[in-house]
Formats: structure tokens, C-alpha cells, sequence
């Protein structure tokens, strides 16, 4: 694969598919067009003469493409962040504990390991501070998520104050409350009347039938968590409560990914969408041997999976093949993200928690101060994550995957001194390429014949 347009404000790529098979791609244009080699040549004069003249039949060529949306004077802008970008977030995510009810063997943050609480003078300021953000910008609504690297739900007081607190605080300003949670969905009756009542929608952690969640995601004392689970599943079901699944693959269990997308269907098919992510090597991972699975087996499987789901009439998504995205970051780490850890500390990586994280001096970019009663942060830092977008990684430049991955994730991805240029490409970068290719070759392919376009209006 190869650009065809080097040093062009256009981005254009020639990605190759076979036999005297390519694809014309323009990301900002979100086109793609399946040639044959020669059309591929005609485009090559056309850009190498600057549209200055051509060999017989190139003409018709480039006028096809021309219908199609290419080689117009209007080149689309690239996604950027504006320079005079004001850091007010409207939404904060809340790190409640690190206690956990669970030991999943590949768990990042090796939850329940230690324990740590956040006091509720931390949670009230975070959700002041959003709420008055909200209003001086004019927003209509703030956003409120648990997450963090423990079980939300542990800190049970502290998630049902903070989220009525929220909800009163933002009426009485005249702005909309969305509450949102990640759990491994271990909960009880209580629990789930709680979250159907005064939450927006949640997203679960579950890895599928009984025989994966209960051997990767067991409970504190060994035993299966998949019941439990099922059960919270059942309650949201029944009250037509949204929520979301989100699945890990192991090694192990990479070659079972048809059969766990079959088992979704068959037990919660009201979801147009299951997530589905390799383990990271990390955290618990170093001590229970599990690893990821090998990029080959992994898009291997997923390719196979994604068509079943298709036929099944739903979607299966991975983060770093977003073709119906075009952004210049993977996600709010680039300075944009306000999440705040149980001790207080504002973090832009939902990754990174643990202030003893070597990775917490790049992403750790405030505190709460407990003098002042606020938060207080640092724009210097928050300056440098801002410049760590995709258009600042050399590395990203020539990539066909850069608006889409957009660098994929940096706590994966940046060693050493957390610079743009210290920025190599993810451990997911052929993984990513594979599959984001994949799913142009379906746009391009639909057209019977090469030269015909597929637009992507819908990803």
C-alpha cells in the first residue's frame, strides 16, 4: 500500500487488493474506489503532471473519478483541534474505588488489590465544576460516568449521592443530566432498580457464555460470575433499560469469537452493537500467563465473526478499525478528558488511575486542593496531551488509518518522553490496518466492476 499523492494537501491512497485489484482511497473525502492496474496508472500521470495532460484514455478514467467525488479543487479539512481550545469540561467521569468483587485474570488495573475510596468532597467539587462549565459555555445538559479501576458499583453510597446530587444540582440550573456506568454488571436488585430509574444506559463487561466469563471474569472466591450477570441482563431486559456489552479475547478464547457472537444474539438481541477488544499484556496478566490473542488469529476470527453478525443483523466493533470515524485522536486523552481518580487526581486516560503509574506524568494534569475546596490544574500539561493529536505524530503521517485510529491509544503507544515524535506506532498498528482495510474492500466491493466507487455517506 502507498500513497499516491505525497506532499498534496489531498490524501490520496493506493492500497493494494489482490491481483490487478486496488483501491483509490480518500479519507477526508470518504471515498473509496476499486481500480484495475491501469486505471491505477492513469491516476499516477494524472498526479504526476499536476492534471497537465495524459496518455490516451487516462482522460476517462480521471473523469469517472471525477463523478465520484475525487479530484475536485475543494479538498475537505482535516479534523483538528482549535488553537484556542479552552479546557471547560461539560462531563467528568468518577473513579469511585478500587475494590472490586471480581479478579478477572487479565484485569489492567489489577482491580481489588488495594483499596482506596474516594471521599465524597472530591465527587460534589468534580460535578460543580462540570455543572458551571455547562452553563458558561451554554450547553443543555452535563454528562456524569463511573468508571475506573475498580468495581463502580462498590462505592455504592458514594455512586447513588453523586448521581442525585448531579441530577438536582444541573435541574436547578436548567440543564440535562446524562448518567452512564461501566460495570462487570455483578449486581443486586437494588442496584439495577437504581440504575433503571436514574441512569441513561450501561455498559457491561461480559466475555460471553458461562465457560469464558466464568474462567476470565470469576468472582472474589473463584466462583462463576456469568449468573449473576445474566441476571442483571434479565432485569434490563425486561425494563427496556439500554445498555452495552463489551467483550475481551484472550489467546484462548479468540477461536470461540463466532460462537460468542452467535450466544449474544440468541440472549440479549435487542444490542446493535457488541464490542469486542484483545486483551492488553498488562496488569494481572503478567501473573495469571494469559495473553492476547496473535494479530493473525485475531482479525482471522473477528472477520469471521463480523459476517455472522451481519447476516444477524447487528455490529461488531473493535477501536482501532473505525471506519465511520474521522478524528485527529483515538480518544479524550489529548487534553480533553476529565476523569478524577479516588484521590483525587484529574487524569485524561481512563488507563491510568494509579498515581504511581510511570505513565500518571503525562497524563495526570491536576488535583483536586483541598485547601481551596476545587480542582486545580496544570495548562502546561494540558497543553502538551493537547499536542499529541494525530497530526502532530510523524510516525502517523503516510498512514491510510490516521484519521480513523488517529494514532490509536497513547498509553499503549508512547514510550519514553511522551513526545509526539516518540510516537513509533501502536503494537495494534498491522491489527488495525488489516481490519480498517477489510471493511474499505466491502464499501469498494459492492460495485460490480473496478473504477466504480463506493461512498461510505453511513461508515
Amino acid at each position: 500500500m502507498s500513497a499516491v499523492a505525497p506532499g498534496r494537501d489531498e490524501e490520496l491512497f493506493v492500497l493494494e487488493d489482490g491481483t490487478d485489484r486496488y483501491l483509490l482511497y480518500a479519507p477526508l473525502r470518504r471515498t473509496v474506489v476499486a481500480l484495475n492496474g491501469g486505471a491505477v496508472g492513469a491516476v499516477r500521470r494524472h498526479l504526476d503532471r499536476g492534471g497537465n495532460g495524459a496518455i490516451p484514455g487516462d482522460a476517462a478514467v480521471i473523469d469517472r473519478l471525477r463523478e465520484v467525488g475525487l479530484f475536485d479543487a475543494s479538498v475537505p479539512a482535516p479534523p483538528t483541534t482549535p488553537p484556542d481550545y479552552l479546557f471547560r469540561p461539560h462531563e467528568v467521569t468518577l473513579f469511585p474505588t478500587t475494590r472490586c468483587n471480581l479478579r478477572c485474570v487479565y484485569c489492567y488495573a489489577n482491580g481489588g488489590d488495594r483499596r482506596q475510596d474516594m471521599p465524597w468532597e472530591i465527587a460534589q467539587a468534580a460535578i460543580d465544576l462540570v455543572v458551571a462549565n455547562a452553563v458558561e459555555v451554554g450547553r443543555e445538559d452535563i454528562i456524569l460516568g463511573f468508571h475506573g479501576g475498580g468495581e463502580p458499583t462498590m462505592a455504592w453510597s458514594l455512586l447513588t449521592r453523586a448521581t442525585l446530587y448531579a441530577r438536582e444540582k444541573a435541574t436547578a440550573h436548567g440543564l440535562q443530566t446524562k448518567v452512564h456506568c461501566a460495570t462487570n454488571g455483578v449486581l443486586s436488585p437494588a442496584q439495577r432498580r437504581f440504575m433503571i430509574e436514574h441512569f441513561t444506559g450501561v455498559n457491561i463487561s461480559l466475555d460471553g457464555p458461562a465457560e469464558w466469563q466464568d474462567r476470565q471474569r470469576p468472582l472474589v472466591n473463584g466462583r462463576g460470575s456469568f449468573g449473576r450477570v445474566m441476571r442483571t441482563i434479565g432485569d434490563f431486559r425486561q425494563a427496556k433499560f439500554p445498555y452495552g456489552i463489551r467483550v475481551t479475547l484472550t489467546a484462548d478464547g479468540a477461536p470461540s469469537l463466532p460462537g460468542i457472537v452467535r450466544f449474544f444474539h440468541e440472549h440479549c438481541p435487542e444490542i446493535d452493537q457488541l464490542h469486542v477488544e484483545p486483551v492488553w499484556y498488562c496488569g494481572r496478566c503478567r501473573t495469571s500467563g494469559e495473553h492476547p490473542p496473535a494479530e493473525v488469529d485475531f482479525s482471522r476470527w473477528f472477520l469471521e465473526a463480523r459476517e455472522i453478525a451481519r447476516e444477524l443483523g447487528f455490529r461488531l466493533f473493535y477501536s482501532g478499525a473505525r471506519l465511520d470515524a474521522i478524528t485527529n485522536k483515538f480518544c479524550a486523552a489529548p487534553g480533553e478528558g476529565f476523569s478524577v481518580t479516588p484521590e483525587g487526581w484529574a487524569t485524561s486516560c481512563f488507563e491510568v488511575s494509579d498515581p504511581s503509574d510511570p505513565r500518571a506524568e503525562l497524563f495526570h494534569y491536576g488535583r483536586f486542593d483541598r485547601v481551596a475546596g476545587r480542582f486545580v490544574f496544570d495548562q502546561g500539561k494540558l497543553d502538551r496531551l493537547r499536542r499529541l493529536c494525530v497530526e502532530n505524530i510523524p510516525h502517523c503521517r503516510d498512514c491510510f488509518c490516521r484519521w480513523h485510529c488517529a494514532g490509536d491509544c497513547l498509553a499503549k503507544s508512547l514510550p519514553g518522553d511522551f513526545t509526539p515524535q516518540s510516537h513509533q506506532g501502536s503494537p495494534r498498528c498491522g491489527l488495525n490496518r488489516q481490519l480498517t482495510l477489510a471493511e474499505l474492500r466491502d464499501v469498494a466491493h459492492r460495485a460490480a466492476e473496478p473504477v466504480a466507487s463506493g461512498r461510505m455517506d453511513n461508515g
